[in-house]
């Protein structure tokens, strides 16, 4: 009988033990210089040899498995479906998502390398020479304060209670209109109306970059997996945005191939959330 006993209990702890090292499947949005399974190794090298996971479920291994999405709404969709079992989202954007949806709830973070949003551009004269512009545009606004007062006036609590106003755009007479990816993927930063219009703190900084480098801006709305290839089919000029990790050898979002701006937001953490089971 003790025996028997003993083989029930090491046959529980087997399975449980297979279970977590199962891994889970969490979705995120499509990176552009990675695959799904170069992003795994990547976020399980961060877990092994930075900051970590601060586990409020005990699920995670080195085995989880990330299933990329094109837009935010098919990957809520699909852990709404229970189609995977977690999302990973900046700090600022799952906020958002819980504020706005009762039916998803924090699972765990994961406290990364800093992480950036910058702009993306091609790797030629103009794209340099834009590239430019814009730095000197993002360093002066962080010189004068006002990307500080934009980010207070968009990002403060991350509600998603209230609709932002929508930024005013200048007009410059006899000049280049600028074609700009958006991709309304990462709210309260980049998100639309329920007309469509893309609004939130992206579109506020957007517009004040164009005030200081005089220059007209018209938005395309873009799915965040086609960014790279709506950049070099010159369908947009530049993409409004890239993520983009210190001290990495290769980043996963911005390829090569793309210059990249300045940063004007960053964060330390990803979010998971998971379908809430009432």
């Amino acid at each position: 009988m003790i025996k028997k006993i003993l083989f029930a209990l090491i046959l529980i702890l087997v399975l449980v033990n297979a279970a977590f090292a199962a891994g889970m499947k969490i979705g995120t949005l499509a990176h552009q210089n990675m695959s799904e399974s170069e992003y795994a190794e990547f976020i399980n090298s961060q877990t092994r040899n930075f900051f970590g996971w601060k586990i409020l479920n005990t699920n995670h291994s080195l085995d989880d498995e990330f299933i990329y999405f094109g837009s935010l709404n098919s990957m809520l969709m699909a852990l709404g479906a229970d189609k995977i079992e977690e999302i990973a989202l900046p700090e600022p954007v799952a906020e958002y998502v819980v504020n706005a949806n009762s039916n998803f709830e924090l699972s765990c973070a994961l406290h990364s390398r800093p992480t950036h949003l910058a702009l993306g551009f091609r790797n030629d004269d103009e794209g340099k020479e834009l590239c430019e512009r814009v730095n000197q545009a993002i360093n002066a606004m962080k010189a004068d304060r006002s990307l500080s007062l934009l980010t207070s006036k968009y990002m403060r609590g991350n509600s998603a209670v209230s609709q932002p106003d929508m930024a005013k755009f200048a007009l410059f007479p006899n000049v280049k209109t600028l074609r700009v990816a958006v991709t309304g993927d990462l709210p309260p930063l980049d998100m639309t109306a329920p007309d469509g219009t893309p609004i939130g703190f992206n579109t506020a900084v957007l517009a004040e970059i164009g005030k200081r480098i005089e220059a007209n801006i018209e938005l395309v709305n873009i799915d965040s997996d086609a960014r790279t290839a709506a950049l070099m089919s010159n369908r947009v000029d530049m993409v409004f945005w890239y993520q983009v990790y210190d001290g990495v050898d290769k980043q996963p979002d911005a390829p090569d191939g793309v210059l990249i701006s300045e940063p004007y937001y960053s964060w330390d953490k990803f979010l998971h959330l998971r379908h809430f089971v009432r």
